[in-house]
């Protein structure tokens, strides 16, 4: 037995035991520990209404930023103003400049396109914020941790790729499809779960139980 003391078999065990035809004091099992079957269940039925709430809200986003007015008063917009900024940050290093969306540092040009502009990982970012069975509190200080993070991982993103581009072109594809996608991805991860941890979990330690 790992760490257990095994109990003599006349020691009653303190607490609630699992009998039939009480639900409210059944136990089960968890290795060493006792968790109540109500909460075990309560905690499924949590996740999986988080999980069909998640999936709902990023089909909803996906279909809300792939309309024409998202284009124009959204991407472009977002897209120039990476563009732009992306210059400005790059600008006291070399010869940086800006044409809308076109953006070059030291002879390396790109242009920054809807996939390159954070919206994708931030609407997945706001479904998982907004999923999640908390205070309307909670998810405001979400989003507002939240989004404007992975604006400034992606205005990184396309500054530094600008600079691999200018000098060492030989490893941007890679870093540009590989590297970089998945490090968006895993920040805004970090941020949720930096929210998770110190946001969400105070107000459930602080609710009443049951």
């Amino acid at each position: 037995m790992l760490g257990g003391e095994q109990a003599s078999p006349g020691r009653a065990h303190r607490g609630r035991s699992s009998r039939p035809g009480s639900p409210s004091g059944a136990y089960r099992a968890d290795g060493l520990a006792f968790t109540p079957l109500s909460q075990s269940s309560k905690t499924r039925g949590g996740a999986f209404t988080f999980a069909i709430a998640f999936l709902a809200l990023v089909v909803s986003f996906r279909w809300l930023v792939s309309l024409d007015v998202a284009d124009r008063f959204l991407h472009e917009p977002l897209c120039a103003l990476i563009a732009w900024l992306s210059a400005a940050v790059l600008s006291p290093f070399g010869d940086a400049s800006v044409r809308g969306t076109f953006v070059s540092f030291d002879g390396f040009r790109v242009v920054v396109v809807d996939a390159c502009n954070g919206v994708l990982p931030a609407t997945i970012y706001l479904a998982a914020v907004l999923a999640f069975p908390t205070s309307w509190r909670a998810r405001l200080w979400g989003v507002l941790i939240g989004l404007p993070s992975i604006f400034v991982f992606n205005l990184v993103r396309v500054a530094s790729l600008l600079v691999l581009g200018a000098y060492w072109p030989a490893v941007f594809e890679e870093v540009h499809i590989y590297v970089w996608q998945t490090l968006v991805i895993a920040l805004s991860m970090g941020v949720w779960i930096f929210w998770a941890e110190h946001f969400v979990r105070p107000e459930t330690r602080l609710a009443p139980s049951a």
